[in-house]
Formats: C-alpha cells, sequence, structure tokens
C-alpha cells in the first residue's frame, strides 16, 4: 500500500529481555494510542522505513514495549535501536475538533481582531500542561523571534486547514510568550 502522508508516532529505544521485545516511546494519546496500528513502518527516514508486522504491543511503565513479526531476539531487536516508527495517515482518526500535529506544522498564526500576523508553526511541544505551538516569526518581520502559544481552547480561537491558518486571541500579558532572535 503506498501513501504520500505517514504520521511519525513513535520512536524505538531500545530492547527489553532475550526475545527481541522493543522498547517504544509512543508520540500518541493516549501513549497506548500506538498499539492500535497492527503495521508499522520502521526507520530511520520515511524513505528507508519498512513495513513491519506487530504481533503485540503493550504498556510498560512510562514506555510501551512491543514484540514484530520476525523478530525474535535481543541481536535482531537491536538493529531497531534508535528507529522511528510510522504509520499511514489515513487510518489516523480524529474527532472535529482535535488535530494532527504534523497538520498544523507550518500554518500561519493571525492575532484575533487586528490580523497582524505572528508567523508560521515550525513545531508544537509538549510541556505536560498542554500542547504549544512554536511560532516563528515571518522573514523581514519587525522584531524576528519566536512565540510558545498555547494550544488551548482559550487562546486558540480557529483552526482552518483548509487555508493552513490559525486564529488566536493572545491574553494580556501574553507577550512574555515571545523570545525576539538576537
Amino acid at each position: 500500500m503506498a501513501s504520500s502522508t505517514w504520521l511519525h508516532v513513535g520512536d524505538i529505544l531500545g530492547v527489553h529481555g532475550l526475545k527481541g521485545t522493543l522498547i517504544v516511546f509512543s508520540h500518541t494519546r493516549p501513549a497506548q494510542a500506538i498499539a492500535d496500528y497492527s503495521c508499522w513502518r520502521i526507520g530511520g527516514t520515511e524513505a528507508t522505513a519498512k513495513s513491519y508486522q506487530v504481533r503485540r504491543c503493550w504498556q510498560h511503565g512510562k514506555r510501551m514495549l512491543s514484540e514484530l513479526d520476525g523478530v525474535n531476539d535481543c541481536n535482531q531487536a537491536l538493529a531497531f535501536k534508535k528507529l522511528k516508527i510510522w504509520v499511514d495517515a489515513d487510518i489516523v482518526e480524529t474527532d472535529d475538533d482535535e488535530y494532527l500535529w504534523d497538520e498544523l506544522i507550518d500554518c500561519l498564526v493571525v492575532r484575533e481582531g487586528s490580523g497582524v500576523v505572528l508567523g508560521r508553526v515550525i513545531a508544537l511541544e509538549e510541556y505536560g500542561a498542554q500542547d504549544n505551538l512554536l511560532v516563528k516569526t515571518e522573514e523581514g518581520a519587525d522584531k524576528p523571534g519566536e512565540w510558545l502559544i498555547p494550544f488551548i481552547e482559550a487562546v486558540v480561537v480557529d483552526v482552518d486547514l483548509d487555508e493552513s491558518r490559525i486564529v488566536v486571541a493572545l491574553p494580556d500579558g501574553m507577550d512574555v510568550c515571545f523570545t525576539p532572535s538576537c
């Protein structure tokens, strides 16, 4: 099955035990959701990734453990250390008010009311309480730098993926979330 879009859903951290069980850091929410996908593409890059059937996947402490078809001992499993896990974006389900992080990258971020362009989303970061948009100002901005904007309902007014545009309402004092470039 060929897909034009793959989502990076996890990283292989190492090996657990002697039977080839992989230690996986899941980027899904909740972390156990990575177990919902029975076929993973694994590799250093999307281009070099190969498909593997997931035989078993379960939570173990803060990490996930996984067994893949054809990987039966720790020596085979060691070859997977530090590789990335992708799944076909077409099989990932989201609710109407949910977004995949990859969909938000490169969206233009605009201040509600004034229409002032703050910049473009270059990454999403998670610091426990909520996800945050990392927004870099556009080339030639009066004040170059980066914004760290909480991706919460009180701040994010609208997300229009068709227009690649996010409208935000920054409350008073939110300017402290801006880091100027040198």
